[in-house]
Protein backbone atom coordinates (compact mmCIF):
# COMPACT_ATOMS: atom_id res chain seq x y z
CA UNK A 1 0.00 0.00 0.00
CA UNK A 2 1.16 3.53 -0.72
CA UNK A 3 0.92 4.53 2.95
CA UNK A 4 3.59 1.98 3.89
CA UNK A 5 6.15 4.20 2.14
CA UNK A 6 5.48 7.03 4.59
CA UNK A 7 7.94 7.42 7.49
CA UNK A 8 5.53 6.74 10.38
CA UNK A 9 5.68 2.96 10.91
CA UNK A 10 4.55 3.14 14.53
CA UNK A 11 2.13 5.67 16.03
CA UNK A 12 3.85 8.72 17.50
CA UNK A 13 0.99 9.62 19.85
CA UNK A 14 -1.91 7.89 21.64
CA UNK A 15 -4.94 6.90 19.60
CA UNK A 16 -7.65 9.54 19.25
CA UNK A 17 -11.37 8.96 19.71
CA UNK A 18 -12.37 9.62 16.09
CA UNK A 19 -13.59 6.15 15.11
CA UNK A 20 -17.12 7.52 14.64
CA UNK A 21 -15.97 9.04 11.34
CA UNK A 22 -15.96 5.57 9.72
CA UNK A 23 -19.70 5.26 10.36
CA UNK A 24 -20.33 8.63 8.73
CA UNK A 25 -18.23 7.54 5.72
CA UNK A 26 -20.11 4.25 5.48
CA UNK A 27 -23.51 5.93 5.79
CA UNK A 28 -22.58 8.52 3.15
CA UNK A 29 -21.49 5.82 0.70
CA UNK A 30 -24.61 3.76 1.35
CA UNK A 31 -26.89 6.78 0.90
CA UNK A 32 -25.13 7.72 -2.35
CA UNK A 33 -25.63 4.25 -3.84
CA UNK A 34 -29.21 4.02 -2.57
CA UNK A 35 -30.07 7.38 -4.12
CA UNK A 36 -28.65 6.24 -7.47
CA UNK A 37 -30.91 3.20 -7.45
CA UNK A 38 -33.96 5.07 -6.18
CA UNK A 39 -33.50 7.82 -8.77
CA UNK A 40 -33.22 5.11 -11.46
CA UNK A 41 -30.17 6.76 -12.99
CA UNK A 42 -29.89 5.88 -16.67
CA UNK A 43 -26.16 5.26 -16.86
CA UNK A 44 -25.66 3.83 -13.39
CA UNK A 45 -22.66 1.70 -14.43
CA UNK A 46 -20.82 4.74 -15.71
CA UNK A 47 -21.69 6.79 -12.63
CA UNK A 48 -20.56 3.97 -10.34
CA UNK A 49 -17.28 3.60 -12.27
CA UNK A 50 -16.43 7.30 -11.91
CA UNK A 51 -17.62 7.33 -8.30
CA UNK A 52 -15.29 4.38 -7.65
CA UNK A 53 -12.34 6.22 -9.20
CA UNK A 54 -13.12 9.48 -7.37
CA UNK A 55 -13.71 7.63 -4.08
CA UNK A 56 -10.36 5.88 -4.28
CA UNK A 57 -8.55 9.14 -5.03
CA UNK A 58 -10.29 10.78 -2.06
CA UNK A 59 -9.49 7.81 0.20
CA UNK A 60 -5.79 7.90 -0.71
CA UNK A 61 -5.61 11.67 -0.26
CA UNK A 62 -7.39 11.43 3.09
CA UNK A 63 -5.10 8.57 4.13
CA UNK A 64 -1.95 10.51 3.31
CA UNK A 65 -3.23 13.67 5.01
CA UNK A 66 -4.23 11.72 8.14
CA UNK A 67 -0.89 9.87 8.19
CA UNK A 68 1.01 13.16 8.22
CA UNK A 69 -1.40 14.87 10.63
CA UNK A 70 -1.41 12.02 13.18
CA UNK A 71 2.11 10.73 12.36
CA UNK A 72 0.69 7.23 11.89
CA UNK A 73 0.67 5.28 8.60
CA UNK A 74 -2.47 3.39 9.68
CA UNK A 75 -4.53 6.47 10.60
CA UNK A 76 -6.88 5.91 7.65
CA UNK A 77 -7.57 2.34 8.77
CA UNK A 78 -8.11 3.41 12.37
CA UNK A 79 -10.40 6.37 11.78
CA UNK A 80 -12.06 6.38 8.34
CA UNK A 81 -12.08 2.95 6.68
CA UNK A 82 -15.72 1.83 6.40
CA UNK A 83 -14.83 -1.87 6.07
CA UNK A 84 -14.52 -2.19 9.85
CA UNK A 85 -18.25 -1.51 10.10
CA UNK A 86 -18.68 -5.08 8.81
CA UNK A 87 -15.62 -6.51 10.53
CA UNK A 88 -16.47 -5.42 14.07
CA UNK A 89 -19.53 -7.65 14.57
CA UNK A 90 -17.93 -10.61 12.80
CA UNK A 91 -14.64 -10.47 14.69
CA UNK A 92 -16.42 -11.57 17.88
CA UNK A 93 -17.05 -14.93 16.22
CA UNK A 94 -13.73 -15.22 14.38
CA UNK A 95 -11.97 -18.57 14.54
CA UNK A 96 -8.60 -17.10 13.53
CA UNK A 97 -7.26 -14.83 16.23
CA UNK A 98 -4.07 -14.28 18.17
CA UNK A 99 -4.23 -15.60 21.72
CA UNK A 100 -1.91 -14.97 24.62
CA UNK A 101 -0.61 -17.71 26.93
CA UNK A 102 -0.75 -15.81 30.23
CA UNK A 103 1.59 -18.32 31.92
CA UNK A 104 4.40 -17.39 29.49
CA UNK A 105 3.68 -13.67 29.21
CA UNK A 106 6.01 -11.40 31.20
CA UNK A 107 4.03 -8.22 30.40
CA UNK A 108 6.97 -6.53 28.68
CA UNK A 109 4.62 -4.67 26.30
CA UNK A 110 6.71 -5.35 23.20
CA UNK A 111 3.71 -6.81 21.35
CA UNK A 112 1.75 -3.63 21.94
CA UNK A 113 4.61 -1.40 20.78
CA UNK A 114 5.14 -3.25 17.47
CA UNK A 115 1.44 -3.54 16.60
CA UNK A 116 0.63 -1.07 13.80
CA UNK A 117 -3.04 -1.04 14.82
CA UNK A 118 -2.58 -0.62 18.62
CA UNK A 119 -4.35 -3.88 19.43
CA UNK A 120 -3.97 -5.25 22.94
CA UNK A 121 -3.23 -8.88 22.07
CA UNK A 122 -2.56 -9.87 25.68
CA UNK A 123 -6.28 -9.60 26.44
CA UNK A 124 -7.90 -12.85 25.24
CA UNK A 125 -11.48 -11.65 25.66
CA UNK A 126 -13.71 -11.31 22.59
CA UNK A 127 -14.20 -7.63 23.42
CA UNK A 128 -10.55 -6.64 23.80
CA UNK A 129 -9.59 -3.04 23.08
CA UNK A 130 -9.27 -2.43 19.31
CA UNK A 131 -9.40 -6.21 18.78
CA UNK A 132 -11.54 -5.89 15.67
CA UNK A 133 -8.84 -3.86 13.97
CA UNK A 134 -6.21 -6.62 14.07
CA UNK A 135 -4.86 -7.09 10.53
CA UNK A 136 -3.09 -10.36 11.44
CA UNK A 137 0.31 -8.99 10.43
CA UNK A 138 1.84 -11.26 13.14
CA UNK A 139 4.38 -8.63 14.21
CA UNK A 140 3.38 -9.26 17.82
CA UNK A 141 4.01 -13.00 17.46
CA UNK A 142 7.40 -12.45 15.76
CA UNK A 143 8.56 -9.98 18.44
CA UNK A 144 7.34 -11.75 21.57
CA UNK A 145 10.48 -12.65 23.56
CA UNK A 146 8.77 -15.52 25.44
CA UNK A 147 6.64 -17.01 22.61
CA UNK A 148 3.50 -16.28 24.60
CA UNK A 149 1.48 -15.46 21.49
Amino acid sequence: MVLDFLPYKTPQQPRRKLGWIRYVTFAGSLIFVALLFLAKAESIERIMFWAFIAGNVLYYCAGIILAYAFKDNRAFCKYICPITVFMKPMSCFSLLRIKCDKSKCVSCGKCRRVCPMDVDVTDNSRSRKNGTECILCMECVKNCPKDAL
